[in-house]
């Protein structure tokens, strides 16, 4: 019987960042069927954080008897797109962003455990939030090897989220501001949530180590 191969693996948890882009953190991305999360990294950070992964891939080839391509690694210098010529527009302050994900769900269809998410002062949230872009966030990663069709690569699996300061998505349709509250009817009275609107609004489809 062959031995199955062991990958190489290093959890990593970043510096302070901000969260970019589709985040799916507390339920599985429909699109995807994956928890995703994307941070921007300090030029500093990012470019030690791609050695790191430089030196995985090499020795997960090294494992994989030298054989086979390199695969793309998951943390990249950002860039923007130039809205009128679609072109790439590097960083100002040459920073980069890191890609993360995890499986939402198994082959039997049964959904995966989400990261973990705790607050500022490494409390557990547990209540539903909406965390959106330009949250100022931590992640921790499992940076574990793997070998595929596409090459011999790096992946970063999301384990886990600390969040430093909350900027809540919203999907933009509809808003308490501009009602006053008046003497009237009070029946049915609980809180507003930012997820209630999305009944009544057309939208696009889309640490204990810390």
């Amino acid at each position: 019987m062959t031995e199955k191969l062991k990958n190489v693996k290093l959890k990593y948890i970043t510096g302070k960042g901000t969260l970019k882009g589709f985040i799916s953190i507390l339920t599985p991305s429909q699109k995807y069927d994956n928890y995703q999360a994307h941070i921007l990294l300090s030029k500093e950070e990012g470019e030690a954080l791609v050695k790191k992964m430089k030196d995985l891939q090499k020795q997960q080839f090294e494992l994989c008897g030298k054989k086979g391509k390199l695969a793309d690694l998951p943390c990249v210098p950002f860039t923007t797109q130039d809205e009128n010529t679609g072109e790439e527009i590097p960083d100002s302050e040459g920073r980069y962003i890191l890609k993360t994900s995890r499986k939402g769900h198994n082959s039997k269809g049964e959904t995966m455990p989400r990261p973990v998410v705790i607050n500022a002062k490494k409390q557990l949230v547990t209540g539903r939030i909406n965390i959106g872009e330009g949250t100022t966030a931590r992640l921790m990663v499992d940076l574990t090897g793997y070998k595929a069709p596409m090459g011999i690569g790096i992946s970063a699996k999301l384990l886990g989220c600390q969040i430093i300061n909350l900027v809540e998505y919203s999907s933009g349709g509809f808003s308490l501001d501009g009602f006053d509250e008046e003497d009237g009817f009070d029946g049915l009275g609980e809180e507003f949530k930012v997820e209630d609107s999305t009944a009544c609004v057309e939208t696009e489809e889309e640490e204990e180590d810390f």
